[in-house]
């Protein structure tokens, strides 16, 4: 089957109603406009389009009228699929209104058609029917005795394995009585229910194969290169309060390598990235549900392809004024706000910017001394000086050291680092990020690491017993490759293979404990010493790369050196990008793309020109990291208030406002210290030692443990952390001992204000400066001087208010 993509472009000045609702010119397309059907089981599924002003469309293929002039040759459905009858030319005329459009239909000699493949039509609907999916026949264990390849894997075993006779799923003297046929039909009973009708294409098909005696075409087959899926990107409006009639039909084109190309709308298989904003049937119509964004990620035959919505409420009043920007970042973010229609929150206030960059940046909430400096500064650049003060703090690196360590899968014991190396990473991470060292050589030194970890603490972090190989790539690149160990990954272009090649890049490497601390785990890694023989060092050893390049290496080389090489070499932008984006959902509580490792092809980015921007800008300094932090905290984006708009208030992914997030359990812990005056005290370590600094899973307290710190490090995962608020938080908040016993000690702040005399309002104001950050506003003051004043014991009444701003969700919470 051929197919020309050339769109009809008609200006319309009036259309049926429901297909547009203004009386503005529209232009109008329906896709493809030419047809070639050459086999009597192709097919072609039509898209009707409004274009409108703005650059939004409305697909209404299913409210216009489709009409075949010569049924004979062709006919068409009212959802605009055309199905070919015998050999001829037809034109498929679309009505709106008083216009038509005609489409020219051309089917070939349908006698001549080819026998049905099993590679690419029976395994099409064996997939499509879901047969092999992991709730059914392609578990582990199969269903009802009977096991196929998880997606089709396996083409040559699932072939025998459907026409053995011991599995009786083939009746090639009864084709129609095929338990193959029968039971998806559910004409006999089926655990799996029906999954197709007896009079369906899909049962046709499967009945054809069958009749033509269930043969393989495996190697012979024409090979499938890709799937197109057509409308690509979509943006579509609405101005009502329901979307119920929004919808747009996709289309699916496989791409076959003898040039051939061929409608598989109908056996596509469709996947949502956000099942909240659109909604996806089996024949790939899509309905719109709310404004938002999604991706539709479709899979035929193991081909992947994407079609990406963006669902707008117009609001006809709507008047972008355009925002000061401090620099490229707040130009991408302001474009993609303007075409959704969304103003920005205003800019922070100063004391709201100072607790938000002092906790982003040390994992601490500025003292009372800084916020009435800060307030006072009437410098206009105030602001890009207190980030670059804070990123020369030595709780900068604190901060980074603590979410490496906890991702790196490293711990203190079993095949891990024990104590001793737990320390000198942590020790070596603190100072590697608080001198800058560029990322490429922070990489490098992690990755490929060797030597004696007591001399290059670095090399610990690949000494532990989290597999390199789904790490490395999970860490650094933002792709999760652990599916693609037992089979093709389902949601992303990597294959088993993929997974086995990336493998190889760690083998051959030895490492074993030291002699100079074995107690401590010294621990050495070297390129196995037999590659180092004599025959053996001319050889070279030829490694793929993800993007299906080669290198050819010597074999005494280490290969996690080529690897690296590539990282920063040909991969450079996908290894850019997956570290800003990472520091860019650490800043703002959700990533460009989002979760921050799980860069795969059906998750797209919500802006994908800033986070290339990003990845460019890094890679243009030298892969300096505190210059991509301060090149983000100086931007108006990063510093725009939490506080909504009418137009914003519904925002969570496109960044028109600072996000509230909650604090994590060591900064909440570390700040209770600090506004209290009142360390914590842990078994390892000295008086005053944070809680960030620890580098330990099993550190008891009850504290962290219930405010999410991790109690093992098993996954490379960002979820292996929560930041969801639970009732033992809550319960903890009230009735826990960690925030009462702080506020009441007899050495803590709360005491040595008390000493100081100082008046009721006085008294509380210091105590918002010191928990909040900021001076109370004046009902704020009017009830805490009352509940001062008119408490018998003043002491309790102080710490009463201590104790309420301490429990309050603005201390808990970054906004």
């Amino acid at each position: 089957m051929k197919i020309a993509f050339v769109f009809i472009w008609i200006s319309v000045a009036m259309v049926t109603p429901g297909v547009a609702e203004s009386a503005e010119s529209k232009q109008l397309t329906v896709m493809p406009s030419k047809v070639t059907l050459d086999n009597a089981r192709s097919r072609q599924q039509l898209i009707v389009t409004v274009h409108g002003t703005g650059g939004y469309s409305r697909d209404v293929t299913r409210k216009v009228a489709f009409k075949s002039s010569d049924p004979q040759i062709a006919d068409v459905d009212k959802h605009g699929v055309v199905r070919p009858r015998r050999m001829g030319k037809t034109v498929i005329q679309v009505a709106v209104k008083n216009e038509t459009i005609s489409v020219e239909i051309t089917v070939g000699d349908l006698t001549k058609a080819t026998p049905v493949s099993f590679t690419n039509e029976v395994m099409a609907v064996v997939g499509k029917a879901g047969c092999n999916s992991g709730t059914c026949h392609g578990h582990n264990s199969g269903k009802g005795g009977f096991k196929l390849s998880l997606r089709g894997n396996n083409l040559r075993t699932d072939h025998n394995t459907i026409t053995h006779e011991d599995f009786g799923r083939v009746d090639l003297q009864d084709p129609a009585e095929s338990l193959i046929l029968q039971m998806p039909t559910a004409q006999i009973e089926h655990g799996g229910g029906k999954r197709f009708e007896v009079d369906s294409d899909f049962s046709r098909t499967l009945h054809q194969w069958l009749v033509e005696g269930a043969k393989s075409d495996l190697g012979k087959s024409v090979k499938l290169n890709k799937i197109e899926v057509l409308p690509k990107q979509n943006v579509l409006s609405f101005n009502s309060e329901s979307t119920s009639d929004l919808q747009q039909q996709l289309v699916v084109l496989a791409h076959f390598d003898n040039g051939s190309v061929r409608d598989v709308t109908h056996l596509a298989i469709y996947e949502l990235s956000n099942e909240g904003v659109v909604e996806a049937d089996s024949s790939g119509l899509i309905t719109c549900k709310r404004e938002g964004e999604a991706a539709v990620f479709v899979r035929f035959l193991g081909e992947m392809g994407i079609s990406r919505f963006l669902i707008i409420r117009d609001r006809p009043d709507f008047v972008w004024t355009d925002q000061p920007s401090n620099n490229f970042i707040d130009n991408h973010i302001g474009a993609k706000l303007k075409r959704i229609q969304v103003h920005p929150s205003k800019l922070s206030e100063d004391a709201e910017f100072l607790r938000r960059v002092s906790f982003d940046l040390t994992g601490l909430p500025p003292n009372p001394d800084e916020v009435r400096a800060f307030l006072a500064n009437k410098q206009s650049d105030k602001r890009e000086r207190k980030i670059d003060e804070l990123l020369d703090r030595e709780e900068y690196g604190d901060q980074w050291a603590s979410y490496w360590v906890e991702l790196s899968g490293t711990s203190e014991s079993g095949d891990s680092a024990r104590f001793k190396g737990m320390w000198t990473l942590s020790f070596w991470l603190r100072d590697a990020i608080n001198r800058n060292l560029p990322y490429d050589q922070f990489v490098r030194k992690i990755v490929a690491g060797k030597g004696s970890s007591l001399f290059n603490p670095a090399m610990t972090y690949s000494t532990n017993q989290l597999p390199r190989v789904e790490v490395v790539p999970q860490l650094f690149l933002g792709i999760r490759i652990r599916c693609a160990q037992c089979h093709d990954h389902p949601y992303d272009v990597w294959k088993q293979s993929d997974y086995n090649e990336l493998a190889r890049f760690f083998q051959d490497v030895g490492y074993k404990e030291g002699p100079n601390d074995p107690y401590g785990r010294e621990i050495r890694r070297f390129v196995s010493p037999e590659k180092f023989l004599p025959w053996e060092r001319d050889k070279k050893i030829s490694l793929r790369f993800l993007d299906g390049t080669k290198a050819e290496i010597p074999i005494t080389q280490d290969r996690r050196d080529a690897l690296v090489d590539w990282m920063f070499g040909p991969a450079k932008q996908l290894t850019a990008q997956a570290i800003v984006n990472r520091v860019w959902g650490r800043l703002f509580g959700r990533g460009i793309v989002d979760p921050v490792d799980e860069m795969r092809f059906s998750n797209p980015p919500v802006n994908e020109p800033l986070l290339k921007a990003l990845a460019d800008d890094f890679i243009n300094h030298k892969y300096d990291f505190k210059n991509l932090m301060r090149t983000i905290m100086r931007s108006r984006t990063y510093q725009l208030s939490s506080k909504t708009n009418p137009t914003n208030q519904n925002d969570n992914a496109n960044f028109s406002h600072a996000y509230l997030r909650r604090i994590g359990a060591e900064q909440l812990l570390d700040s209770a210290a600090m506004v209290t005056g009142v360390d914590d005290k842990f078994r390892i370590s000295t008086p005053g030692y944070r809680a960030i600094n620890l580098p330990y899973t099993n550190i008891r307290s009850r504290f962290l443990e219930i405010f999410g710190r991790p109690n093992e490090r098993t996954t490379a995962c960002e979820c292996i952390r929560s930041s969801e608020t639970t009732l033992p938080q809550v319960m903890h908040f009230i009735s826990g001992d960690t925030f009462l016993d702080k506020i009441s000690n007899k050495d803590g702040k709360l005491a040595k204000l008390l000493k100081q005399n100082l008046s009721d309002d006085q008294l509380v104001k210091e105590l918002y400066l010191r928990v909040l950050s900021r001076f109370p506003n004046e009902r704020e003051r009017g009830v805490g001087r009352d509940h001062l004043t008119k408490a018998a014991n003043r002491v309790h009444a102080a710490e009463d208010l201590m104790w309420s701003l301490l429990t309050s969700t603005e201390f808990a919470f970054n906004h």
